[in-house]
């Protein structure tokens, strides 16, 4: 699998949600609009950062053997 060729790949994989979504619940659960505001934009980079983990290796792998 090509996860399993780039380790960066599994450190994010592992790493930036472990430490995005408890600060997030943090704010979230602290109240306030702004802190609101904050946690939902920590849990969609948060998302986001995990789908570019995944796709981009494949995109790699893909563009070396045309």
């Amino acid at each position: 699998m090509v996860i399993e060729r780039y380790r960066w790949v599994r450190r994010l994989l592992v790493g930036q949600p472990v430490v995005a979504w408890p600060c997030s619940w943090f704010l979230w659960s602290s109240g306030g609009g702004v802190n609101l505001a904050v946690a939902v934009v920590l849990l969609w980079a948060s998302a986001l950062g995990s789908v570019v983990a995944i796709v981009a290796p494949m995109r790699r792998q893909e563009a070396r053997r045309c």
